[in-house]
């Protein structure tokens, strides 16, 4: 398996999570984080982004699957350039797929797009595979946009692919403690900083432990007999923002200030998943509570060895 962003957020629990099962992978990034590797997944090899591209095709045509973790920008990001999105996130991601696809005719892709920007607004109730997708974030958009050039290369080239619409991960391994609500809580709570909170936290949410997501990218990796699929994985219980941070404040025992601001443009009302086809097909289900992982994400933070 070949990790396209394997020592971010979400690559580095699907490392460790391979490391636990005593498979073998290749981690590409920019800079990869040895150190992580070594101690935390041992067996999984790190490679900068720059070497893989040198010799590219002999990546490919050695491993089965590509798992596309890569991404330039968060939610939030081009809300006033929007075309940005496209030329630094779609169009490399469209190129990498056509070339290892060229290379090894029966690689088979993953890709973790985001089930928390795809659906856009107006709903209320858990949002299934079947809801027509409506972004209206230029993260959102972009993400649809890679989905529909995968899926033009599952049409017109054979290629294999699992599409995995991802709700909001969070887990130990999160380092940026800037994006993210149960991170910038747990931020606040440890700095005793004001927590800006839009629309007075009234947005509902769905959370998943990224060590549960790993668990469903390999389990998508290894459904083969699903040529071209798209599942939502999430846990399909919703939150409401204000909802976590108090969590947040009662697992860690501090208390979090909160200052109100308006609700942004980008931002959706209500983004839950219905999950049971990744239930029904792959047998996957999330299994960890948002309380156990914040008690994880702040053990690690007191510990991080």
């Amino acid at each position: 398996m070949l990790i396209l962003g394997g020592t971010g957020f979400v690559g580095r629990h699907l490392c460790t999570a391979l490391a636990a099962r005593k498979r073998k992978a290749v981690s590409i990034s920019r800079s990869p984080d040895f150190g992580f590797l070594e101690a935390h997944a041992p067996g999984i090899t790190g490679l900068t982004l720059s070497d893989m591209l040198d010799n590219a095709e002999a990546h490919f045509r050695a491993h089965d699957t590509l798992v596309y973790l890569a991404s330039t920008s968060v939610p939030a990001t081009y809300a006033h350039e929007p075309w940005n999105e496209l030329t630094t996130n779609v169009q490399p991601a469209f190129e990498m797929f056509d070339r290892a696809l060229r290379a090894n005719n029966d690689l088979r892709i993953i890709f973790v797009s985001s089930g928390g920007t795809i659906y856009g607004a107006n709903h209320s109730a858990p949002i299934s595979e079947d809801v027509p997708a409506a972004p209206i974030s230029a993260y959102g958009y972009g993400k649809f946009a890679t989905e529909e050039a995968i899926r033009f290369l599952g049409r017109t080239k054979g290629l294999s692919h699992a599409i995995l619409r991802v709700s909001n991960p969070v887990g130990r391994w999160q380092a940026n403690r800037t994006h993210g609500i149960v991170t910038v809580a747990m931020r606040a709570a440890r700095s005793g900083e004001t927590l800006n909170l839009f629309d007075e936290g009234r947005q509902v949410r769905d959370f998943l432990d990224a060590d549960d997501l790993a668990c469903a990218i390999i389990q998508a990796a290894d459904a083969r007999s699903f040529p071209a699929a798209t599942w939502n994985i999430g846990s399909g219980i919703g939150r409401t923002v204000g909802e976590v941070v108090n969590l947040v404040s009662r697992v860690t025992g501090r208390s979090i200030a909160r200052n109100n601001l308006p609700k942004r443009a980008a931002d959706v009302g209500f983004s839950v998943l219905d999950c049971s086809r990744a239930a029904g097909e792959l047998g996957w289900r999330a299994q960890i509570s948002l309380e156990d992982t914040i008690r994880m994400i702040e053990r690690t933070w007191n510990d991080p060895k």
